[in-house]
């Protein structure tokens, strides 16, 4: 690979249909290869190589936690002479278990947390994991901080594990890398006998988070096929957000999502040396050293599309006025951006996104969209049988709304307005 302070300048969007060798990828066999070769350029210069996980021992145990009400799914992973633990805090529905096992919904968050805004502990599951039981779906409460640290000490059961080695660009892997990896572990232990235990279908994962949490959401839908539905929210730069696109002092008529018919974005998206900077430890060593924007070999819209799969599916979720430092308008271009491979991969309908007006969350008039699409795809359900317009699931607000303020990155991408 390419040492990261002589990558090439390049101007637009990184191709994202085209092999190393300059062959047009045209069939789901050349997307393949392409993959393969956009995933190593996201190991070596974003997030940081994958370990194999077919060197891993996993074992685990079911506990009640009397104070929450639900399960406790403890994890055991041993690699040579190492082994470390994490803890994941599991609700199941009150109704029978349909064939198969229920659907399950990983959300990161701590389980066990401070509410900053109103200064209190909160133990327990989520609104949105309490939500997805009501619903018939398992709720998982993910602490990904006993993971990885969210600091840049590198501690936590994945370092435990794999060392962070300075001297060494393969063994330096980034936080986001190491809570997407904490997923897998979870899917390995379902699929290992737990899910049968829990009554959960290994095979059916939805997994969300907000922010840096859903920059890893997205980047576990990107190395690990089994995630059935990735739900990256507010993910920004290092997320979801095309870097080479910038929102900062754009107008919007934000009308539809029953906002002001003028909204200006006073923020300036989050920059690329901050990521590099203070959020550094989130991304692999060798991004530290990739001189600018311009040189990265690869843009969010290929993450999108590494979600992408006949049986998988991806709903972007962001709002727009709580959101001017994670650039809304550039998650829409990463989507829009990726539909192509959706597209060759039969599945274009698979590609989604939802955007909400205001905050910096997983709402629950999201969940209630998400959980009706998946009774579509999951149950069977008629779309005409769910109570959400899932045609409301398509980046609407700059799609159809705002087409003519739209960065020029954009032009190439931008469905025709009868598609």
């Amino acid at each position: 690979m390419t040492n990261p302070k002589q990558l090439p300048e390049i101007k637009g969007l990184p191709e994202l249909l085209r092999l190393k060798n300059g062959d047009e990828v045209k069939t789901p066999e050349d997307w393949a290869l392409r993959k393969e070769e956009i995933l190593k350029l996201y190991s070596e210069y974003m997030y940081g190589y994958m370990p194999n996980r077919t060197k891993e021992t996993l074992t685990w145990s079911l506990e009640e936690e009397p104070e929450t009400g639900g399960t406790l799914l403890n994890i055991t992973v041993c690699v040579e002479n190492r082994s470390a633990s994490f803890s994941v805090l599991v609700g199941v529905p009150s109704s029978d278990i349909p064939e198969g096992g229920f659907p399950f919904y990983i959300e990161y968050w701590p389980w066990h947390y401070q509410d900053w805004f109103t200064k209190q502990w909160v133990t327990g599951f989520s609104d949105n994991c309490r939500y997805a039981m009501k619903r018939r779906y398992a709720g998982i409460q993910y602490d990904c901080s006993q993971v990885s640290q969210d600091n840049n000490f590198h501690l936590g059961a994945f370092y435990t594990l794999y060392p962070y080695d300075r001297t060494d660009p393969h063994e330096q892997r980034g936080a986001l890398l190491a809570w997407a990896w904490g997923v897998s572990k979870i899917i390995d232990v379902m699929e290992t006998g737990a899910g049968k235990a829990l009554g959960i279908n290994p095979r059916l994962s939805l997994v969300g988070g907000v922010s840096r949490y859903g920059k890893s959401a997205a980047v576990a839908g990107a190395y690990d096929e089994r995630v059935r539905v990735t739900i990256p929210s507010c993910s920004g730069a290092g997320g979801i957000a095309v870097y080479r696109a910038d929102n900062h002092g754009k107008t919007y008529d934000l009308r539809s999502l029953g906002g002001p018919e003028q909204w200006t974005n006073d923020s300036i998206n989050e920059p690329f040396s901050n990521l590099q900077g203070g959020e550094g430890y989130w991304f692999c060593g060798n991004f530290a050293r990739i001189p600018s924007v311009k040189h990265l070999p690869v843009d969010q819209h290929m993450l999108c599309a590494l979600a992408a799969g006949s049986d998988r599916h991806l709903i972007v979720v962001t709002g727009i006025t709580s959101e001017g430092w994670n650039n809304t308008e550039g998650q829409c271009l990463a989507y829009i951006a990726s539909q192509p491979v959706w597209d060759l991969l039969g599945c274009g309908g698979h590609n989604n996104m939802i955007i909400h007006l205001d905050g910096h969350a997983i709402l629950r008039s999201d969940m209630e969209y998400i959980l009706d699409y998946c009774e579509v795809h999951f149950r069977g359900i008629s779309p005409d049988d769910v109570a959400s317009d899932l045609s409301r699931m398509k980046g609407n607000l700059f799609l159809q709304d705002n087409r003519e303020v739209l960065d020029p990155v954009f032009t190439p991408h931008l469905p025709k307005e009868s598609d």
